[in-house]
């Protein structure tokens, strides 16, 4: 075949639009598309190789081919890896656990099997990825080099079958695998979902449909050139197509919504074939001129090592949190690639370590010893910083480590009343006995306020964290924000949080949950092809709702419920913040909205059902409101901001009615 510098082109575009894509760039949502051109251009590459090396030889030595692939991708990988290890190990700490448990997986190349199986939060709901979770795409590409050749000399290796059946029938398997993901494809289960975009049974398509193209389409044969005789503006047409497709999901398209799976991977797919097919051709049209402009082509030459090295120098930078944090990243980036490609990508490709063993064969004992003694020395040195990393434990960024001295004050008294909506008064109350049980449930503002109680706290009230990170009252759909409705958040993964609210109550014997909702609740939902906007009647009615699943559920265990009322936000970037700051949230507007809906909900014929006001100060007072002491994100609080809700609402929870014996 030779070289095809327009296929590098092709992988330039591909692993710029991904890396794009993981910065978080708003205008391309579906720059991870640019994964399945990549399985595509692997199929077809790699069968095209074997089918020429069979034509010259007879045979496919499968050996050599693992060897080749070996060189082209392990060297790269172990230098991430350690270099990842010494990273979390003594600066990214946060960064340290999660390694730990996705480094094995990585080295075995079975990421993406891992996580599907073995990791809690689907990939695509996960607020932020840990650095090696990436390499789910390397475990599907590194799968199919170890099965296809076997399969190739097996079946595509006998000269009996004509090897135009053997695309078909290599087609048709890629057509079921499309049509099965399609299928099999079922709106908020997440888990399904998690399944179809990370296995490499259903991301084969693309490699199958690259395999089955190589199969018939190698133009640069004279034996077969007469199917390549298509006229180039014919063929030019077809490839701006297929990039128009490529461009159109990659614009408009999320990881999570229904098109990608009812039918936009497999366009993806067909539209990378086709491409593929229009720049192999001879000749220079123009799609095959623009995609070997020699930029391109440098950066696809590289592209393997800038998809290994972006993520996990975003993770390490924040690069998500400002575009500055982002430039530096990426200039990290390209500098790290380029010389790990120029200094032990390359060397190692052309044969350096096979050449380096045989040379030391012929060198004196004193000489042979020295390149082993270099080695023990790393060894030891990764073994070392393997220990450290085992001892390293995850840090809660929402736990306050810098306000120990902040003491709660215990109320001097109580108000007359409580309310269970506005200005409706309770005329009777049973005081429980101090300190009162609180479980306090609901999303990573609930968990905020639980790990940050002040000190001094335990004589008025016992708190138990019940909350579940990232997770309000929806449990199905797509959480719509940020600039222009960019950011996305799949809220499949929340399935059963009432049963884990009520479990938490149960466990911890509660009096009153505390129920801390409205970071995601400002956001507008999608579940399918319809839009629950905020302040709208379908979505008031989806809030109520699912609220009320949650206190019903509550209500079961006996339990007093009490509802906090949603702050007034000022979302701030911040390192190690998951999230970005999302204007929703900011949204006074939207915040009273929740605040009127959930008075409504703790009406006086929901028994056992309250509103409970915070700290006016959130509102009204900017130096509060706005102080990153208060809360380090503008949203989820610190101690000082935690003692300043609790000792706002402690009258009233301390007057809400029990109504069970403690």
């Amino acid at each position: 075949m030779g070289y095809q510098p327009a296929l590098d082109g092709l992988r330039a575009l591909s692993v710029i639009a991904v890396i794009l894509y993981h910065a978080g760039i708003h205008w391309i949502p579906g720059g991870f598309i640019g994964v399945e051109v990549f399985f595509v251009v692997s199929g077809f590459l790699i069968t095209s190789l074997m089918i020429d090396e069979q034509h010259a030889s007879g045979k496919v030595s499968l050996k050599q081919f693992w060897i080749r692939r070996a060189r082209r991708l392990l060297p790269a990988l172990f230098t991430m890896l350690v270099a990842s290890l010494v990273t979390v190990t003594f600066f990214a700490k946060d960064s340290a656990p999660d390694f730990r448990q996705d480094v094995l997986p990585a080295l075995g190349y079975f990421s993406n099997w891992w996580q599907i199986y073995f990791v809690d939060t689907p990939y695509f709901a996960a607020n932020s990825l840990p650095m090696l979770r990436h390499l789910w795409s390397l475990a599907v590409e590194e799968q199919w080099y170890v099965l296809w050749p076997i399969a190739f000399v097996f079946i595509l290796g006998n000269k009996r079958i004509p090897r135009w059946i053997s695309a078909v029938v290599i087609g048709l398997l890629a057509a079921g695998v499309m049509t099965g993901t399609a299928l099999a494809f079922i709106a908020d289960n997440e888990t399904r979902i998690n399944f179809l975009y990370l296995s490499t049974i259903t991301r084969s398509s693309g490699l199958l449909l690259g395999a089955a193209l190589a199969c018939v389409w190698h133009p640069w044969k004279k034996a077969v050139v007469r199917f390549a005789k298509v006229r180039s503006g014919f063929a030019d047409v077809l490839a701006l197509g297929a990039l128009a497709t490529l461009g159109y999901i990659s614009a408009f398209i999320h990881v999570a919504d229904e098109q990608l799976y009812m039918g936009g991977l497999a366009a993806a797919t067909v539209a990378s074939a086709v491409i593929i097919a229009v720049v192999v051709r001879s000749g220079k049209s123009l799609v095959k001129r623009g995609l070997s402009f020699p930029l391109l082509v440098e950066v696809g030459r590289r592209s393997y090592g800038l998809y290994l090295w972006h993520w996990p120098i975003f993770v390490v930078a924040g690069a998500r949190l400002s575009s500055i944090r982002l430039a530096y990243a990426l200039t990290a980036t390209v500098i790290i690639n380029e010389f790990v490609y120029q200094f032990i990508e390359t060397p190692a490709r052309k044969g350096a370590i096979g050449n380096w063993l045989r040379q030391r064969r012929q060198l004196s004992a004193m000489r042979r010893r020295l390149p082993v003694a270099l080695t023990v020395v790393v060894v030891a040195l990764v073994g070392v910083t393997s220990v450290q990393l085992s001892g390293i434990q995850a840090r809660d960024v929402s736990v306050d480590t810098g306000n120990s001295d902040v003491v709660f004050v215990v109320p001097t008294t109580l108000p007359t009343t409580a309310t269970t909506a506005v200005n409706t008064p309770v005329t009777s109350t049973t005081l429980a006995k101090l300190p009162r049980r609180v479980v306090i449930v609901g999303d990573s503002q609930a968990h905020s306020l639980a790990v940050n109680k002040p000190s001094g706290i335990e004589k008025t009230f016992v708190i138990t964290n019940g909350s579940i990170d990232g997770c309000g009252v929806y449990d199905r759909g797509v959480g719509i924000g940020g600039t222009s409705g960019k950011f996305r958040r799949n809220f499949a993964n929340c399935k059963g949080f009432e049963t884990k609210w009520a479990k938490s109550a149960a466990q911890a014997n509660a009096d009153v949950a505390l129920v801390v909702i409205g970071a995601w609740e400002v956001m507008d939902l999608q579940i399918n092809s319809f839009l629950f906007k905020v302040n709208s009647v379908p979505a008031d009615t989806m809030f109520k709702t699912q609220l009320q699943r949650g206190i019903d559920a509550l209500r079961k265990q006996n339990v007093a419920v009490a509802l906090l009322e949603v702050a007034c936000m000022r979302p701030v970037e911040s390192k190690g913040g998951p999230v970005p700051p999302l204007p929703q949230r900011g949204d006074d507007a939207r915040t009273g909205h929740l605040n009127a809906l959930m008075r409504e909900v703790a009406a006086p014929e929901n028994d056992g059902v309250y509103f409970v006001n915070g700290p006016k100060e959130w509102c009204s007072d900017p130096k509060v409101a706005n102080s990153l002491s208060y809360r380090w994100d503008g949203v989820h609080v610190y101690k000082p901001g935690a003692k300043l809700i609790l000792e706002s609402i402690a009258p009233a929870v301390l007057q809400i009615p029990v109504t069970r014996s403690k």
